[in-house]
């Protein structure tokens, strides 16, 4: 929540992000969270002090900031994972400079007719082909966990280009139900393009995604409050407590004992330092709550002015957890 031989990038919660900016085709690049300045009494501070006094304004501004922390966190995401389709990409290129080097050598071993059929000849070449054989097998896997994280980054465009169009939307919504905006932001919004059926139908299936992803966020979070995460962990802590008695009992020179007893100990000190509690960390999990209900309101804004479109949206749908989308 929060291998092959290839570094593979993980994507976390959905309010894992701070909501930093990754650009698409990038590595993401952590950068430096601005202070936010605050008045004498604790509260934020608006950036903005042009229309201070303007509740529309500062609604207007809440919900802006809101849609553009969940649109940064979806590019985010496809940053890392076009990260991972490098990785892969790396680790290929690797593989096939092995592959040139093991034929390379076969070709010299046929480089003098003196080298006949003399035995060692044969132990060389028998090698190389069964070695050549294994990097075959070891390039189809790749391939196979190449295409599949190219899938994912392709989805990941998709839903970024959703999200964006959802920023766009949202400056129309705000529009239309502040109507005490500044002259100045109102002339700042940009017309929306119309859309066709086919792109209605498009964005709808894609907020509909981030909306699934984002209840798992919530339904995480919400475990991590109530303690039923503490549960799971603290069974977890005794599964592991248990093989390690297990196998304390045999003998200590054991190769075997050795090498797991290792492996179980770092599981171990893994999830008793999930069990640590801190102000801090229940604090946190407390704003990303309230955060969450921040997201789903903007998302239900969005949803209703989709569902003008005729769009009719399928609480049902099926979603595939190895690709967090959802089967038509």
């Amino acid at each position: 929540m929060e291998a092959e031989s290839c570094p593979v990038v993980h994507i976390h919660k959905v309010t894992d992000s701070d909501g930093s900016t990754a650009s698409v085709g990038k590595c993401p690049v952590p950068h430096a969270k601005k202070p936010t300045p605050t008045t004498e009494n604790g509260n934020e501070q608006d950036e903005d002090n042009e229309f201070p006094d303007n509740p529309s304004y500062a609604e207007y501004k809440k919900i802006k900031r809101t849609m553009a922390m969940i649109t940064n966190f979806y590019r985010s995401g496809s940053s890392m994972k076009f990260s991972n389709v490098e990785a892969m990409d790396g680790e290929i290129a690797k593989l096939e400079a092995d592959v040139a080097m093991a034929e390379a050598q076969l070709k010299a071993l046929e480089a003098k007719p003196s080298f006949g059929a003399h035995p060692k000849k044969k132990d060389y070449k028998r090698d190389l082909n069964e070695e050549l054989s294994g990097l075959a097998k070891q390039k189809e896997g790749f391939l196979e966990k190449r295409k599949e994280f190219d899938g994912l980054y392709e989805w990941s465009k998709q839903i970024v280009k959703v999200c964006e169009w959802l920023e766009q939307n949202l400056d129309h919504y705000c529009l239309k139900t502040y109507p005490d905006l500044p002259e100045k932001v109102k002339e700042s919004i940009k017309p929306m393009e119309e859309l066709t059926p086919e792109q209605a139908k498009e964005y709808a299936k894609g907020l509909d995604e981030v909306v699934y992803n984002l209840q798992e966020s919530q339904d995480f979070f919400l475990a991590s409050v109530d303690g039923r995460l503490n549960k799971y962990h603290n069974i977890e802590q005794e599964i592991i407590e248990a093989q390690l008695e297990v196998i304390r009992k045999f003998p200590e020179d054991s190769a075997r004992r050795l090498h797991v007893e290792t492996e179980l100990t770092k599981d171990l000190e893994y999830v008793k330092s999930l069990l640590v509690e801190t102000p801090e960390a229940n604090q946190r999990r407390h704003k990303m709550l309230k955060n969450h209900q921040d997201f789903f309101r903007v998302l239900k804004f969005n949803k209703e002015k989709l569902q003008a479109f005729g769009i009719a949206f399928d609480d049902q749908r099926k979603y595939d957890s190895k690709f967090d989308h959802y089967q038509d």
